[in-house]
């Protein structure tokens, strides 16, 4: 039976450390509400990922994050 407490087990706190570790982030921020912005949209872009089967489709949005990621590094910076 699934245990649905909010105090992880050993084998549920070893697969957010991996994750946090993969993310680059602490572990809080699966348990801080303030940081569950930037972590909501992570699970949104991934969720939209795996959705898109079509992989032209992941290569035109591969592309357009890379111009993105292009634009914000050749703005000055204050």
């Amino acid at each position: 039976m699934a245990n649905h407490s909010r105090v992880p087990n050993e084998r549920s706190r070893r697969i957010l450390g991996d994750l946090a570790e993969t993310l680059g982030c602490s572990v809080d921020v699966f348990f801080d509400p303030s940081q569950n912005d930037d972590l909501s949209m992570t699970e949104e872009l991934l969720n939209l990922w795996f959705s898109i089967e079509d992989p032209a489709a992941r290569h035109r949005i591969l592309d357009c994050a890379r111009a993105v990621r292009a634009e914000t590094e050749a703005q000055p910076r204050a």
